[in-house]
């Protein structure tokens, strides 16, 4: 009991303390440097998904150097030889890199995507039969909020060999009959394309003309800009209003027929 209150009354421990507080105080600041730093330029809007991904990886690395950091420190404070500790552990490093091949790869595939710029917080991506947005990411893995569920999918790293990044085009063909002239139903498109840019989260709408004589119907294509995330619920307002407006307007909305001729 002498020995362990001895010890706490020890210039080592006493070191020690300081340098694990230093490290701790080091962290705390440079976390709400980093936060100060992202609201500033959120209220701007000048934060995108990548840079949200660089700086939850920075403050992430900083963490584990000062945690590294504080340990030598100790560590040399206490007598330990580090030079040969970090031999042995060069040793242990190797086995354990063997027993932790998948995490590397997770980690090394990581790394990958963060400098190739595959993608970043924010962005809608495909990935095999999930599209989704990336809500968060390092460099073990990726995490997508699935567009059509809801559900949250987590994906290894090292299972993203090739992930598609949506744009924010999206076209619709608007199909008419052949009985509507193109002077009178074309005009009547471009009209209709200006007031689907006024639906909600539409970018911009534009009549892009006629795309392709079918069988039972002429068809006109539109060119919409909005974001991936909302894609499927501007596709379903743009539809309705296109409804609305071709029964307002006395047009018909062709749909397959068969002419049937008896001797």
């Amino acid at each position: 009991m002498e020995r362990i209150l001895a010890y706490f009354g020890s210039y080592k421990f006493i070191f020690s303390l300081c340098t694990v507080a230093a490290a701790l105080v080091c962290w705390l600041l440079l976390r709400h440097l980093i936060h100060r730093f992202t609201e500033k330029i959120t209220s701007t809007g000048a934060l995108s998904g990548r840079r949200q991904t660089y700086l939850a990886l920075t403050l992430n690395f900083a963490r584990g150097l000062l945690a590294l950091l504080a340990l030598i420190l100790v560590l040399q404070i206490h007598g330990v030889n580090v030079s040969s500790l970090v031999a042995g552990l060069g040793i242990i490093g190797a086995i354990v890199g063997l027993a932790l091949q998948d995490m590397l790869k997770d980690v090394i595939m990581g790394m990958n995507i963060l400098t190739g710029e595959y993608f970043a917080v924010g962005d809608v991506v495909k990935y095999g039969e999930v599209t989704g947005e990336v809500v968060q990411f390092s460099l073990r893995a990726t995490k997508l909020r699935e567009l059509a569920t809801g559900n949250l999918v987590t994906v290894s790293n090292r299972n993203i060999f090739q992930v598609s990044q949506l744009s924010n085009e999206l076209y619709l063909t608007v199909s008419t009959s052949y009985d509507d002239g193109p002077d009178a139903i074309e005009p009547f498109l471009q009209q209709l394309a200006r007031e689907i840019a006024q639906l909600p989260d539409v970018e911009s709408c534009t009549f892009l003309g006629l795309s392709k004589l079918g069988d039972w119907s002429v068809d006109y294509l539109l060119g919409l800009r909005a974001k991936p995330a909302v894609q499927n619920t501007v596709r379903r307002r743009a539809l309705g209003h296109i409804r609305r407006r071709f029964l307002e307007s006395g047009f018909t909305i062709p749909y397959p027929q068969m002419d049937v001729h008896t001797d």
